[in-house]
Order: structure tokens, then sequence, then C-alpha cells
């Protein structure tokens, strides 16, 4: 597209490119104002069309709520310009969410950075959505929610999410991603929430300050490959926290995870593999009952690395049904390693442990001696949890229970390898 087309206060350029048959249109931010021009220009997208934001600031003292309607063939569009930075911000005293995202399908956010708001960004229902490379970020409350109807096939990639939970005048939640209702009303299904650096939550209440929470009910979500620490600013919360109690399953899988109260909870069905967590207030993984979640079920913890926490692993299932715990190399020397009730009928396997046992002992099968710290692993000191060579970790592991790729996403071979990593021979 050639030239440029300026009106007052905002220019917006109207071609025809791309996505089909559909228009692209250019805007630059005005002055703050109650009824703001990107909503109206947003709200008039087609199927196929695209809107690109400039750099600058696009600040809006009114809500701001976009119902778009794409289709399969020709999502919508919105994103930054090439090289820009566009913030959409509001005045401080937040009483409105940054954005509403209402009824949208088929919908492709991009690059853009959402500064401040009650909320940051919060989607009311809606399926086939993209939201990726963006920024949330000095939030009142919470940055990502979906949790006001039932929302599906979503991929949230690439975001930075950090510094939430600002609201000083009272209590409030700092989650980093909120998906699904608290009491199953509303649910998340099919969505992959991969990629993402999530840090620095504030959380005051006891809502909470989970990096990522997938409430009950919601299922078959896959939440792997984040970044997730520092979510105990005020009161410590998880890194992720997923209740399950769906009609499938939710995988949690590599991921690293440090500086939370728990670096994973878990609940119900659900995989956790392949996590590194290390340095949490709590624990490094807890599953446990809760209040939300009728049932312990179908949970199976593998080939996870968990180091340097109070208690390793916290594990309570003499009510719970088809629990595995397996392949997890738990190194906490000086604190509890596991502390487990109710796990006798639960098939432990492979596990290597250093620290302190509570409720259970070494045996020859199910949880093993790991030996010290710093021969386990590369460089401890420095985080590199990686086995180092002639490590008790190397070709221990429980085959039936390997996944078949480690954390970085390499292929595992047999003699299969405890832990999160596959040694690199």
């Amino acid at each position: 597209m050639s030239g440029r087309c300026r009106h007052v206060g905002l220019l917006l350029c109207l071609g025809w490119a791309s996505l089909g048959a559909g228009k692209v249109l250019e805007i630059h931010p005005a002055v703050a104002q109650d009824d703001e021009e990107f909503e109206r220009v947003a709200n008039a997208l087609q199927p196929g069309d695209e809107l690109v934001l400039h750099g600058g600031v696009y600040s809006q003292t009114g809500r701001r709520a976009l119902t778009l309607t794409g289709t399969a063939d020709r999502p919508i569009l919105i994103r930054a310009a090439v090289d820009a930075t566009p913030t959409l911000t509001r005045p401080a005293e937040g009483r409105y969410n940054n954005i509403e995202f209402v009824d949208c399908c088929h919908l492709v956010i991009r690059g853009l950075r959402f500064q401040g708001g009650s909320s940051g960004v919060r989607f009311i229902r809606g399926h086939h959505i993209t939201f990726e490379a963006c920024e949330i970020c000095e939030t009142r409350n919470n940055a990502l929610t979906m949790n006001s109807g039932n929302c599906d096939a979503f991929l949230i990639r690439n975001n930075h999410i950090h510094h939430t939970g600002l609201r000083e005048n009272g209590p409030t939640e700092g989650e980093g991603m909120y998906i699904g209702c608290h009491d199953g009303s509303c649910i998340t299904t099919n969505t992959l929430i991969e990629g993402n650096h999530v840090h620095h939550l504030r959380g005051t209440s006891v809502g909470g300050s989970d990096g990522i929470e997938i409430k009950y009910g919601s299922y078959n979500n896959t939440v792997r490959n984040n970044v997730i620490h520092d979510t105990n600013l005020a009161r410590p919360y998880p890194g992720v926290f997923v209740y399950g109690g769906g009609q499938g399953v939710n995988i949690v899988e590599g991921n690293r995870i440090w500086n939370a109260g728990e670096g994973i909870q878990v609940v119900a069905d659900a995989v956790i593999r392949n996590n590194v967590i290390f340095d949490c207030t709590i624990a490094g993984i807890t599953a446990a009952p809760h209040a939300a979640v009728p049932q312990m079920r179908n949970v199976r913890i593998v080939n996870n690395t968990i180091v340097n926490h109070r208690v390793g692993v916290r594990l309570r299932w003499s009510e719970a049904t088809e629990m595995v715990f397996g392949n997890n190399a738990v190194y906490c020397p000086g604190a509890t390693a596991l502390d487990a009730a109710g796990v006798e009928r639960h098939q432990l396997s492979a596990n290597h442990v250093s620290g302190r046992l509570v409720g259970v002992s070494l045996d020859a099968s199910r949880l093993v001696e790991g030996g010290d710290l710093s021969e386990a692993f590369v460089a401890p000191a420095g985080h590199d949890y990686r086995p180092r060579p002639g490590s008790l970790l190397i070709g221990r592991a429980d085959p039936s229970l390997a996944p078949p790729l480690d954390f970085t996403g390499a292929v595992r071979h047999p003699p299969f390898d405890v832990g999160a990593y596959a040694l690199d021979l």
C-alpha cells in the first residue's frame, strides 16, 4: 500500500491486500477519549480484514470492548506494525478492564502491549482465538481472564505477562492467567498455552496470584514450555494450578518454574511431565484434595526435576484413584524430599530422591536414593539440572512411564533417564 491518509487526531489508512479480499487498515493513536476510534474501527472489521496499529499510546477512559467474528478460512487479524509497540492503556483509577473481547471467534491478536486496567485482557466467551506475542502488565488485578462463559480452541503463546495485582486500596488477585470458572459453571477446552513468560505476580486475597490457573471442569488443555517465576510478591501461590474434574485430561509439560508457592499444584485429571521446578516457597509439586474438586483421580506425575524446596513433593492420595508418580528426580538436601500419605495402593516407580522422607521409605524400586545434588546434575548452583555423566539418574527410569520427549523436546532413547532431561551423549 502506498502513501498515507491523515485526518485530525488519528491516522487511518485503508487498502485492499492480503487475507483474501479483506481490507487492511492502519491506525495511529489519538488523545485519550471515552469513545476511542480504535474501538470503533476494530468493531467494524469483517472476515479477512487486518487492522495494523502503529506505535504509541492508545488510551481510553470508557469501557473498551470488541466483538469480532471471522471465519476459519478468513480470520480477522489485529496486529502491531512492524518494529512498533502499540500500547493500549487507560487512566490509573482502574474502573474498567483494559480490554474485553466479547463473543469473538476466528480472531488473531498479535504483538500488542496492554498496560493497566482492572484486569488486563478479558475474554468473555469465544472460540478459535490466537493471542500471541503480546504483553500484559501493571494491572490492578489479574492479567488474562477466561472466566466469563465457555471458551474453546484458544492458542495463547509467546506472551509476556508481568507485574499484576497492583491495587493498593483493597484486596487483589494477580493471576497471570485465570482459565475457567472456579465452580465449573464455565469451562475452557482444547486450548494450548505455550512459550509464555509469566512473572512478578502479586495477590493479597485468598484468590491468589497463580501463574496459570485452569479451573474445575476445564479439560483437554495443554500448558507447555512456559517460564513462570515470582508468583509470591505478597502471598505465595502456585506457578501452575490445574484442578481437573472435566471430561478429559489437562497436560502440563516442559515448564520451568521457580520462586512460586507451589511450583505445580494438581488435583485431578492431569499429566504432569518434564517440568523443571526449583526454589519454591511451599513445595515443588503438591497433589492433594481441594474443596472445589469432588474427587481426586487420574493424575500422572512423571519425569519431573524438582530441586531445593522446603518440601519437594507433597502427596495426599488416601481418597484418590488412578494416581502415578514415577521417574521423578527430587533433590531437597537438608529439607523434605517427599511428604506422602495414602500412596501405598498407587503406582510409584523409579523416583530418585535426596532429602528427608515423611510417610514413606526408600526401597529398591519405588523410591531410590538419588545421591548428592552436586553429583546428580551438571551445575546445580547455576540451575543447570541436566544429569551429569555418572549421575545415578542415567538409565534408571521405568521405561513404561517415560515420555517420548524430554524437557528440551529431544527424543528419549532407552535406557531412559530419570527427571526432565535425557543425557545428551
